[in-house]
């Protein structure tokens, strides 16, 4: 089964960024964001450290990622402004169709069930380490809700609108899609260091599938869905582990 490629009803005629400058701007907006949401942390936070017996303080993560996300998202679209583009357009944030939708949460599903078989086959946690740990220190702190809004909503619109939305519409050129949708999903990878070999494979991987998608659909908000599912299934099996297996 294909998808429609994507269609612009009225493609400005400024072209977007050229590679170089797309990955620069990119870099800015992680810089400015990671900046803001340190300072935001330290603002909400002061004097606070993270427990000497844990890596991964779920109250740091929630804060900094909602913090960092919506300034991202800003400096994105004030590139893509800058390039005379509807921000929405240069970010393909359209309405994907249901019955896209429906194929692309099969596909996570699919993939998903793959990954935790072979963790499985193979002795791994399902749930690594990283996971329980942020999940339990948010917990004990009274910030599991906003560690679940920041992993299973802020994060995933953040990371698509940044790879598969700007990072995508600089890098893909006519003929080279798939080149443009390996390295975007190689990228967006090498980020997640947290995981181990097979870890950054399952990522590798869902980043090639969502990548397709986003290609074959011309629709970054897919993508976004299909990020808050794989997620939120993410999230509901540390806390079977957590709270009903423990």
């Amino acid at each position: 089964m294909s998808l429609p490629t994507e269609q612009s009803p009225a493609p400005p005629q400024t072209p977007p960024w050229g590679i170089p400058a797309t990955i620069a701007w990119l870099l800015l907006s992680f810089l400015v964001s990671i900046v803001v949401g340190a300072a935001f942390y330290g603002m909400l936070q002061p004097g606070r450290t993270a427990p000497t017996n844990i890596t991964y303080d779920g109250v740091a993560i929630a804060l900094g990622v909602l913090a960092s996300v919506p300034v991202q998202v800003a400096v994105l679209v004030l590139a893509a402004r800058l390039r005379r583009w509807p921000p929405e357009s240069y970010l393909a944030l359209n309405i994907p169709k249901q019955g896209e939708i429906i194929l692309a949460a099969l596909c996570v599903l699919a993939v998903t069930a793959v990954f935790d078989l072979l963790l499985y086959a193979t002795g791994r946690d399902i749930v690594p380490p990283f996971q329980v740990e942020a999940y339990q220190s948010a917990k004990d702190a009274g910030w599991l809700i906003w560690l679940i809004l920041a992993i299973v909503i802020a994060a995933p619109i953040g990371e698509e609108i940044a790879f598969r939305g700007f990072l995508f519409r600089g890098l893909v050129r006519p003929g080279r899609e798939m080149l443009a949708i390996a390295v975007i999903a190689l990228a967006w990878a090498l980020l997640h260091i947290q995981y181990d070999w097979l870890g950054m494979v399952q990522i590798f991987t869902a980043g090639l599938m969502l990548g397709w998608f986003r290609c074959a659909s011309g629709s970054t908000t897919l993508t976004i869905l299909m990020h808050v599912l794989i997620n939120f299934e993410a999230m509901i099996e540390t806390a079977i582990k957590m709270d009903l297996l423990s």
